[in-house]
């Protein structure tokens, strides 16, 4: 289920494909690649600016995260974004695996 996504990180990422609510710095409905501590991998309609400040819907509006776009990139008609966490959270991970067990 949860595969490791091998790129240079402080924190391990994992595969997640859920809705995600960009609150601010506009709203902008996405779509989450992968998901750790540290932060979450987006795809959205429109481009952001590394250096950003944003704050994020996700898990089915269970958490709301404040990060920063590390890097933004077009990719195949959309964008995909890196969004770092203001600080390692934990506890969205948790809350992943807690939900993910749920569903199965």
């Amino acid at each position: 289920m949860w595969e490791k996504v091998a790129e240079n990180r402080t924190t391990e990422r994992f595969p997640f494909e859920e809705e995600v609510t960009f609150l601010s710095p506009r709203e902008i409905i996405g779509r989450s690649v992968d998901i750790g501590a540290g932060g979450i991998g987006v795809e959205i309609p429109e481009p952001l600016q590394a250096g950003e400040a944003v704050e994020l819907k996700i898990l089915e509006g269970h958490a709301i995260v404040y990060g920063t776009v590390r890097w933004a990139r077009p990719q195949e008609g959309k964008f995909r974004v890196g969004i770092q966490f203001r600080e390692e959270d934990w506890n969205v991970i948790e809350l992943v695996l807690s939900l993910r067990s749920q569903e199965g």
